[in-house]
């Protein structure tokens, strides 16, 4: 699983895409606001599950819920995704309680 993936994402209130590696039991990447994504992972019985934390640039942003996060500030996400996360369909996210649709595709393996 050790990959670089694109990501891209849908919110109430607009679209965001970023990059992230995910393997060897750490996530971490970077979105087109610079917001910072660093967490760890598990696999079990054919479920990815994950605690990640978003950590806001240093002039802050909004996310695609509407919702400022400021200068920073950080928030926990948790992800309960099927094995084929990569598969091109949207998972379903909850942003500062907010759904967000997440679509993850593999760019190519990490060594």
């Amino acid at each position: 699983m050790s990959a670089l993936y694109a990501m891209r994402y849908l919110g109430q209130s607009g679209i965001g895409m970023g990059a992230v590696y995910i393997g060897r039991g750490s996530i971490v990447g970077v979105d087109v606001s610079n917001g910072r994504y660093h967490g760890t992972y598990t696999e079990e019985n054919g479920r990815v599950k994950g605690n990640v934390t978003l950590s806001s640039p240093p002039g802050g942003s909004v996310l695609v819920t509407g919702d400022p996060l400021p200068a920073g500030q950080s928030i926990p996400l948790t992800i309960d995704w099927p094995s084929d996360f990569a598969n091109g369909d949207a998972r379903e996210l909850s942003l500062m309680g907010h759904p967000v649709q997440v679509t993850i595709e593999k760019i190519g393996d990490v060594s």
